[in-house]
């Protein structure tokens, strides 16, 4: 009875979705029991009659799934990182740089379903939309088979990736790296980027960016773009950052530390209690 309530074979799709579902059979080696997850999850909103009908909710499913796996894969295969590190290279693989990429490899653009205007502004390409659908497809399958599937589908054509993602700068997305690493280590300060200056002709201009955590400057860096400049600005912030959890972990473990602690060591003023007492004496 189930089944037959929620398990709906499209008899009467479209050709192009049809074809969809078979690209995606025949590309991913899935097996599909419940089509209209994947329909769903290759319908973009600007295609979609209600916002609730576009692949947006199995997004936020698949993007909680893909972090469950890849962060399993980080802890098993990666014992000597710690909490800092495997969050940096979590942040590195699930970013849209990273997604897009693989969902491109896989083909995914040419089997999105989008309305006629965003379809001539490119949509089929564009980054942000196909990063979407890598984890709204993850969604549907996670959703119609379970866990295991998905895992060995991301060992089979996902894990692989990750050596040479950590290994190439080019993926790295600075500024999210640096709110996770902040968060890790619960440094709720506040991250603002500021255009300091522009310089150059117009067709090879220059743009120069402070960042600065609350009112403290943690990097400055000037690149061709706003966006590279923000980049390597985040860059900067981290390395220092770093520099400053490492010596806030190794002063909170000296021996100076722990015996205050635990409330040995002389107490804070206690020379000067004992030299005003001295002198009181004395008068």
């Amino acid at each position: 009875m189930f089944r037959t309530l929620f398990s709906r074979k499209h008899a009467h799709l479209p050709h192009g979705r049809r074809e969809a579902l078979s690209k995606i059979r025949q590309r991913l080696g899935w097996r599909i029991r419940d089509e209209s997850l994947y329909l769903q999850a290759l319908r973009h909103r600007s295609a979609s009659a209600t916002h609730l009908a576009s692949n947006e909710r199995l997004e936020l499913l698949g993007d909680a799934v893909l972090r469950l796996l890849v962060c399993e894969y980080l802890y098993r295969t990666r014992p000597n990182d710690d909490e800092g590190q495997l969050t940096e290279i979590l942040s590195l693989i699930v970013s849209k740089k990273v997604l897009c990429r693989v969902a491109r490899e896989l083909g995914f653009g040419e089997l999105l379903e989008l309305s006629s205007d965003e379809s001539d502004s490119g949509g089929r390409g564009k980054d942000n939309i196909l990063a979407d659908s890598f984890e709204s497809m993850l969604g549907a399958y996670y959703l119609d088979g379970g866990l295991s599937p998905v895992r060995e589908f991301m060992v089979r054509g996902f894990f692989w990736r990750i050596p040479h993602l950590v290994s190439d700068d080019s993926f790295k997305n600075h500024k999210g790296l640096l709110q996770e690493v902040m968060q890790s280590q619960r440094d709720g300060r506040g991250t603002r980027y500021s255009l300091k200056g522009e310089s150059g002709p117009e067709h090879s201009r220059s743009y120069t960016v402070e960042l600065k955590l609350d009112r403290k400057r943690y990097g400055l860096a000037t690149a061709p773009t706003k966006k590279d400049a923000e980049q390597m600005a985040a860059q900067q912030a981290i390395e220092k950052l770093k520099a400053e959890y490492r010596d806030r972990t190794a002063a909170a473990r000296s021996p100076a530390a722990a015996d205050q602690r635990q409330g040995r060591g002389p107490a804070p003023n206690a020379r000067g209690s004992s030299q005003r007492i001295r002198n009181k004496d004395r008068s």
